[in-house]
């Protein structure tokens, strides 16, 4: 009988052997997964030839090495637009992720094999359509996978443009209770986080990770709490709030504030009223409470029933002086682009665009607001059709900057290419 605790781990030597063919840089030039400390730790990844040696002295190993042979030939080969990728080769592609490190932020988009691996899914329709459930099959097989990246990109797999089945969710639950490694985590997360008010094991694993060690698994969570998903679900909004207020962590706290809107929800609107009263005292969350204020009424796929009286909040911001570097928040002012969209018009009668348009005009007006934030008024103002007239005497207004290189030159200059534009 074969010796299956040294064949498994020689087959998966084999097949990330010829499909990383090298070992993946680090930032310092180094082989990922080495420790730079000690040199004596460096490995470099082993040759087909050097696997060849260690397998003839394994009974029935050969095979498997002319069988990795193959699929370094197949590899090199499949990067071709056209070629056919069949599940088999596809799996090899993915085992081949091995030899990749993964961090806060993913699979290291330098590493080899991760290349490999995208290039040969190119122009693979052919494989998506044919293969059906094999690709969440093939998820299924490698979540609990050794190595780190194998299980990232098994778990995204499992997904899909409806999210994954009740079958896979159940598998990446119980994957991510054990999961180490926060970039693996996230990867899971996000994968089962359009399920989030339908599965119960989704919902507790998304509340239990809310006080998660790392930050970035942290951020991952409050984005599917705050997500339309979530919509009906019990407490989920209260702790987005919560952490978006007491997160240890500061980026945790700004992005759950920028999505605070996605919901439409405005239980939310106490709090996002509260953080926007005053940007001098922490510009950045004001900025992005901002853009979740925003977003309760105004977004790109727009709400059943887009908030009045977070609209009504907006304007108030937005005519608030006196104006400064942070307010009104300039990245902010470009989500107000997609009142212009029909489908919200008619959802919100109480819309009234002359006076939107108004209220962005005096902020162009006004020198004391952030040069971009009154650049950033008129592409808004463009977006949602302002007039010439109104273009026009706005560009009355910066008449002195036309012979004076700065900021304000750059303010006219993006009204005069509003005017050009306009109708």
């Amino acid at each position: 009988m074969r010796n299956l605790s040294i064949t498994r781990p020689l087959l998966g030597l084999l097949l990330s052997a010829p499909l990383a063919l090298t070992a993946c840089k680090n930032d310092e030039g180094g082989t990922a997964g080495e420790s730079t400390a000690d040199p004596k730790a460096q490995t470099a990844a082993p040759s087909t030839d050097k696997v060849g040696k260690i397998a003839g002295k394994i009974p029935g190993a050969p095979d498997l090495v002319d069988k990795a042979k193959d699929l370094k030939a197949t590899a090199e080969g499949m990067a071709k637009e056209g070629a056919s990728l069949t599940l088999d080769q596809y799996e090899a592609l993915l085992v081949g992720l091995s030899a990749c490190q993964v961090d806060d932020r993913g699979i290291d988009r330098k590493c080899e094999a991760w290349a490999k691996y995208n290039e040969a899914r190119k122009n693979r329709r052919d494989l998506i359509k044919a293969a059906g459930g094999g690709l969440s099959n093939l998820g299924k097989k490698h979540i609990s996978h050794e190595s780190p990246a194998v299980r990232l990109q098994a778990a995204t797999l499992m997904g899909s443009l409806f999210g994954a089945s009740q079958e896979s969710q159940q598998a990446i639950v119980d994957a991510a209770k054990k999961e180490t490694v926060p970039g693996v985590l996230k990867a899971m997360l996000r994968t089962v986080s359009s399920s989030i008010s339908k599965n119960p094991a989704v919902l507790a694993l998304m509340m239990q990770y809310t006080s998660h060690e790392n930050a970035q698994v942290r951020k991952e969570v409050v984005s599917a709490l705050t997500s339309s998903w979530s919509k009906g679900t019990e407490g989920t909004l209260e702790k987005a709030m919560q952490m978006v207020e007491k997160d240890a962590d500061e980026d945790v706290r700004r992005y759950g504030c920028s999505r605070l809107g996605a919901r439409g929800d405005e239980r939310a609107l106490p709090l996002l009223e509260k953080l926007t009263a005053d940007a001098s005292k922490d510009p950045r969350l004001y900025a992005d409470c901002m853009r979740g204020l925003i977003g309760m009424w105004s977004s790109p796929i727009v709400h059943d029933a887009p908030s009045k009286k977070a609209y009504e909040l907006t304007l108030k911001r937005l005519k608030q002086t006196p104006r400064s570097e942070h307010m009104p928040a300039w990245a902010s002012l470009s989500s107000m682009m997609w009142a212009k969209n029909d489908k919200f018009q008619q959802r919100a009668d109480w819309f009234k665009k002359d006076e939107l348009l108004t209220a962005l005009s005096e902020i162009v007006k006004d020198r004391g607001a952030y040069w971009m934030a009154r650049t950033s008024a008129v592409d808004t103002m463009k977006e949602l059709g302002a007039d010439k007239p109104m273009l026009e005497t706005l560009k009355a207004t910066y008449a002195d900057a036309k012979d004076k290189p700065g900021q304000d030159k750059h303010v006219l200059d993006k009204i005069e290419k509003a005017l050009s534009a306009s109708k």
